[in-house]
């Protein structure tokens, strides 16, 4: 009799390590498509990753340029050794967003003015957009 409930167990214990080890990051892929709304996703996706301290999740959101240089953990490592700076910037983006901010578009960038002359930033990549800066 304690063979079935072992099992269910160990069925739920499998079905949960599977789901921890696929992530957010690898059920969601980026948007394609170099609209505003599109821009607006991406943006949104890394600065909440980031704010959270979800480096996996927000590594496949960074430019080229920032995905060569990191892996998830050295990442993870900058953000935290950064103190509260990358998360408030983080934060400021995804406010800015919550409110309603527009997101210029141009040729090859998208821009976010975010307060004073501060602005987060993405460039056109591969059909997409991905996040070169915060501020």
């Amino acid at each position: 009799m304690d063979a079935l409930p072992t099992r269910a167990a160990a069925a739920l214990a499998a079905a949960a390590i599977a789901l921890a080890c696929a992530g957010p990051a690898a059920q969601r892929a980026a948007p394609s498509g170099l609209d505003e709304r599109a821009a607006r996703e991406v943006l949104f996706r890394c600065a909440v990753a980031i704010r959270d301290g979800r480096a996996a999740e927000a590594l496949p959101l960074l430019s080229a340029r920032w995905r060569a240089a990191y892996t998830p953990q050295r990442l993870a490592t900058d953000l935290a050794g950064a103190g509260p700076a990358a998360r408030e910037a983080a934060a400021r983006v995804v406010a800015a967003l919550d409110a309603g901010a527009s997101i210029q578009t141009g040729a090859g960038e998208a821009r976010l003015p975010v307060g004073g002359d501060r602005a987060a930033r993405l460039v056109a990549e591969g059909g997409g957009w991905r996040v070169d800066a915060l501020e």
